[in-house]
């Protein structure tokens, strides 16, 4: 980069308020703790991890019986994350456990107590957020296959994807 276009911080600012502008500068997130905005586009490109089936005895439901006396809830989930590092390692620690992302989901929906499984499956896909920094999205399926609809149905089920 020549002389003449080189962004110069100001004078007076401080080393963080200098990193924060330089990263800025460089189109980078203004801290690291902050978080650049994924897009769906960047999912598609995204390595993924699949969990599918994981069967969850919670306490949701519209009716009062549903959220006392709980039932069986189904939740699939794609995890969109790089596994470059963890292929390349072969070190857990570069991935994403998936057995702790399993045990977290089973804490979660029987911690909280939700009315719609919209809630629940959107509940469940911030806390997976704010819980895994190397998550890129997540996309969560949730099924209530003894929901109380009075026929006879294999399952009832939502579907989000979310990004950070």
């Amino acid at each position: 980069m020549g002389k003449k276009h080189q962004k110069h911080l100001p004078e007076k600012a401080t080393p963080i308020e200098g990193a924060e502008l330089a990263r800025r500068d460089a189109g980078l997130p203004a801290t690291r703790t902050a978080l650049a905005r994924v897009t769906h586009e960047d999912l598609s490109r995204a390595d993924k991890i699949h969990i599918d089936g994981l069967e969850v005895f919670a306490n949701h439901g519209v009716y009062a019986e549903e959220r006392t006396l709980g039932q069986k809830f189904v939740v699939s989930l794609t995890l969109y994350t790089s596994l470059r590092e963890a292929g390349r390692t072969d070190d857990l620690r570069a991935s994403i456990d998936y057995g702790k992302v399993c045990h977290d989901v089973d804490a979660f929906l029987r911690e909280h107590v939700f009315k719609l499984i919209e809630a629940a499956a959107e509940g469940l896909a911030d806390d997976l957020l704010a819980r895994y920094g190397a998550l890129l999205g997540v996309r969560v399926r949730l099924e209530k296959p003894w929901a109380p609809v009075g026929l006879p149905l294999r399952t009832v089920a939502v579907e989000i994807e979310r990004t950070r």
